[in-house]
């Protein structure tokens, strides 16, 4: 797994992969002095949430792009929550099983991932009806978290990036 979290210390990005991938797991430290996105994969978080949006037809990208900014700062802090969500859209563990896709085709679908986990915040929206107008998208955004006061947030995140 490969986890790029540039504003999180060592030791609280260690503590949430072996949280998530229990004590065992080894985490070691790569520091390139210029990072850049794999060939073939968007080279920012704005061109994946572009690139995303097409897992649901009629979806915006800047719903996710809101939905990014306030579960992770865009990937700056991928948890765990205080609930136990982890990554750059901060899935549940248990909702991540039922939803989570492999958006770079690289054989898995890993939450910690931007490459995957935000097809999946897409698809996921798109299982909730985001698709289906602006009581649908209400819906779904519900659905990703159920507090009205989220959905405001995103949508009105979302109306500032267009």
């Amino acid at each position: 797994m490969l986890v790029s979290a540039p504003q999180t210390s060592i030791s609280a990005l260690k503590k949430a992969v072996q949280g998530a991938l229990g004590p065992d797991a080894v985490v070691d430290v790569l520091r390139p002095e210029v990072a850049k996105a794999p060939k073939g994969k968007p080279r920012n978080y704005r061109d994946l949430y572009i690139d995303s949006a097409r897992y649901c037809k009629g979806l915006s990208w800047t719903v996710l792009a809101a939905i990014g900014q306030v579960e992770s700062g865009h990937g700056q802090h991928l948890g765990p929550s205080s609930a136990g969500a982890l990554g750059p859209m901060q899935f549940l563990p248990s909702t991540w099983a039922a939803y989570g896709v492999d958006g770079d085709g690289d054989g898995q679908a890993d939450i910690m991932s931007p490459y995957d986990a935000v097809p999946s915040a897409a698809a996921y929206l798109c299982r909730f009806g985001a698709n289906r107008g602006p009581d649908g998208l209400y819906d779904a955004i519900f659905a990703y978290n159920h507090a009205d006061w989220y959905v405001q947030k995103v949508l009105g995140l979302a109306a500032q990036y267009r």
